[in-house]
């Protein structure tokens, strides 16, 4: 079963937002992840944040990234200076059914 971890962003700049999503996306994706994408909401009361989803084949994965992340000087940098440029306004975990 799949672990997904969403996290809907508010503010920034499209350029630096896109180009902090592809630094991350390596850094994820080097930390196990399967997939790594970034998004921008058009309609609905959230309309102009962002949503970052990242993807993992299991739980083990999941937290074995987190570690990873948590001690990965270049990721911390990069979660400060996004950090400085936007706001997390929302964070889930949605846990694959297989069907």
């Amino acid at each position: 079963m799949s672990v997904t971890q969403l996290t809907r962003y508010n503010g920034g700049k499209r350029d630096a937002i896109i180009a902090a999503a592809k630094k991350s996306k390596a850094i994820h994706e080097k930390a196990g992840a399967e997939a790594f994408r970034l998004g921008q909401i058009y309609t609905g009361p959230h309309a102009g944040q962002w949503v970052v989803s990242t993807r993992y084949p299991d739980w083990e994965t999941y937290g074995k990234a987190r570690q990873a992340l948590a001690s990965n000087a270049a990721f911390q940098k990069l979660m400060a200076e996004v950090d400085a440029m936007i706001e997390v306004v929302d964070r889930v975990l949605i846990v694959g059914v297989d069907l």
